[in-house]
């Protein structure tokens, strides 16, 4: 009986987007929009690689596996919308939508099959260009000007022409400290660290690397599960616009920043 109470009294709350929730008053305006640019380089280990192709006059199909691929590299620039709403004053929601360019470089190893090779066989750069869409939730507080937030953000990302579907799941953590506030003005720099887990297939043409082994294609299925601090800034202007710059390092390099306006 106290659960329904409880909801029946939370959901006028909500509907009517009231100043307060059982008189705690919400950080900043409910809405928000904002634009986002990220670079990112994402280093990560290849699970399983192999490449089919055709060879001989008969053109008979062969499958060639890499034992023991080695890694790969994406460089990708992103354009990201988001829109966001606090549910509560410590909860927000928010869904995300936008585009990204991407480079991919392989090292696939030494090992094809029963073969290997006297050095490892780097494949051209392949660049593409994709869609992504996803959505997550934040939960924040502040005491005595120490600021944390816990955040977690699913993506699903897909490239032209499939050379890539991929999913990513990332959690982050955050703890600040508000070094400058005024009338509708506050500066907060944070300390923080990310969980990310990927899972990624790619699929596609690639050139002649094998003498005698022709209209070959490739098969790459890779997982990054990495943590990776980072550093940021988080500012207020006027109780409406923000401005949020973010710097993580390590397996996953990213620049981020984000211009945002609330209402």
């Amino acid at each position: 009986m106290k659960r329904v109470t409880g909801l029946l009294f939370l959901l006028p709350q909500l509907v009517l987007g009231q100043d307060s929730w059982r008189g705690i008053p919400y950080p900043m305006n409910r809405w928000g929009v904002s634009v986002m640019g990220v670079k990112q380089t994402e280093k990560g280990n290849l699970t399983g690689a192999g490449i089919v192709g055709k060879i001989g006059r008969k053109e008979t199909e062969i499958k060639i596996d890499f034992l023991e691929p080695k890694d790969l590299k994406v460089d990708a620039d992103v354009q990201i919308v988001k829109v966001d709403y606090f549910v509560l004053p410590f909860m927000n929601v928010y869904a995300i939508g936008g585009k990204l360019d991407a480079e991919v470089n392989f090292n696939l190893g030494k090992k094809i099959g029963k073969l290997e090779l006297e050095k490892d066989m780097k494949l051209p750069p392949i660049k593409a260009e994709g869609k992504l869409y996803g959505g997550g939730a934040l939960i924040a507080g502040e005491y005595n000007r120490i600021f944390s937030s816990l955040q977690y953000t699913y993506t699903r990302i897909e490239m032209d022409g499939d050379v890539a579907t991929k999913s990513a799941e990332v959690a982050m953590g955050r703890l600040g400290y508000v070094v400058y506030r005024s009338k509708g003005y506050s500066v907060t720099p944070y300390l923080g660290a990310g969980y990310q887990k990927t899972d990624s297939s790619m699929s596609g043409p690639i050139p002649d690397v094998i003498p005698g082994v022709k209209d070959m294609n490739y098969r790459f299925e890779m997982e990054l599960e990495k943590v990776t601090p980072s550093v940021g800034v988080f500012t207020v202007i006027n109780d409406s616009f923000t401005v949020l710059v973010d710097y993580s390092f390590g397996d996953r390099e990213t620049l981020a920043i984000d211009l945002g306006y609330r209402f």
